[in-house]
């Protein structure tokens, strides 16, 4: 590596990110697929890591080695998931997002919280209609997949794979106490979609607009539930005994998915630009005005689960009302075209 000081900085990020039952000199020794003798050598910086191994740790940890020298607090070095277009690289990407999870999950004690200007991307898979359209509305419309151009949205022809990946995702999710914060235009994009898709005759069966109408109020139904016990659970599953779900309503239009993963020993952040498409980072500056920035958009939010039992049940109600609406007019056109 560059200098010795740089592979310290190294193991100090390695260090924070070691899942609890594993020490920095094991996880050298699987990722360089050394001796423990050479691991030693190393981790007592007897011996310097070469530029091979360094990327080695840093891709498996996902590190930025440009971050632990940057000298500019101002520039923020981040990692940047994209979408190809094929379906094969939806899986990657699942596959991506999968990993960055469990590894969040082996932080020990940690929390997620989450701006959402559409519905949190992991609840989505515990509809899993819900989940398989949007995913074909991005894959159609946002990434141009080729496999989807002439292909309509069929209920009975959904890709088992994604599902099942997206399936493992939100179990990673549910370990993680959250805090959500929604305003009244969480609904929008979704309610666009459908009636876009409908429109453009995208969907194969006439039920299916309808179908995923209704799903979106099931899906409603739930969190508005989770949100007034304060637990975060599988709609087929019961809930778990402590609480560790907390939803804010805020009136002003939250301009993008914004998520922070947080434990003692790190920090990361995510941002969703553009549907799937993500950006992380653990660079400590970033993230602690990514903190402060949460911490302002929840003090000027009200709590609405647990508490303020009315203005959750007004709140659930308008976004309902709004699926209904839609719904409606694609029911009164459907019935006058028949």
């Amino acid at each position: 590596m560059a200098s010795l000081t740089l592979q310290q900085k190294l193991f100090k990020e390695l260090r924070k990110r070691i899942p609890k039952h594993s020490s920095l000199e094991l996880e050298l020794a699987r990722i360089l697929k050394l001796e423990f003798i050479e691991v030693l050598e190393i981790v007592n910086y007897q011996k310097e890591l070469s530029l091979n191994d360094a990327k080695k740790l840093v891709d498996d940890f996902g590190i930025s080695l440009d971050g632990l020298s940057a000298l500019a607090p101002s520039v923020v070095p981040f990692r940047f998931k994209a979408m190809d277009y094929n379906l094969h690289s939806m899986r990657d990407y699942f596959h991506a997002v999968l990993s960055e999870l469990r590894n969040v999950n082996g932080w020990g004690p940690r929390r997620l919280t989450y701006a959402a200007n559409d519905f949190p991307v992991f609840t989505l898979f515990q509809f899993p209609d819900l989940a398989a359209f949007k995913l074909y509305f991005w894959g159609k419309t946002v990434y141009d997949i080729p496999s989807f151009r002439d292909r309509p949205f069929s209920l009975y022809e959904i890709d088992k794979i994604n599902l099942r990946l997206g399936e493992q995702a939100w179990r990673q999710y549910l370990k993680m106490p959250s805090i959500e914060i929604w305003s009244s235009d969480i609904v929008s994009n979704v309610l666009k979609q459908i009636f876009h898709a409908w429109k453009m005759n995208y969907f194969k069966e006439a039920e299916g607009p309808i179908h995923i109408c209704n799903q979106v109020l099931e899906l409603l139904d739930h969190i508005k539930i989770q949100a007034e016990q304060g637990r975060k659970y599988h709609p087929n599953n019961y809930p778990p005994v402590r609480e560790n779900y907390q939803l804010f309503y805020n009136e002003v239009s939250i301009a993008s998915n914004t998520i922070l993963f947080s434990s003692e020993d790190i920090d990361v952040a995510f941002l969703l630009p553009n549907a799937l498409n993500y950006l992380v980072t653990d660079n400590q500056a970033f993230c602690l005005k990514t903190e402060a920035w949460l911490h302002t958009m929840i003090e000027k939010s009200t709590p609405i689960s647990i508490h303020n039992p009315e203005l959750r049940e007004n709140f659930f109600n308008q976004l309902k009302e709004n699926v209904l609406f839609v719904k409606e007019r694609i029911l009164t056109a459907q019935l006058g075209e028949l």
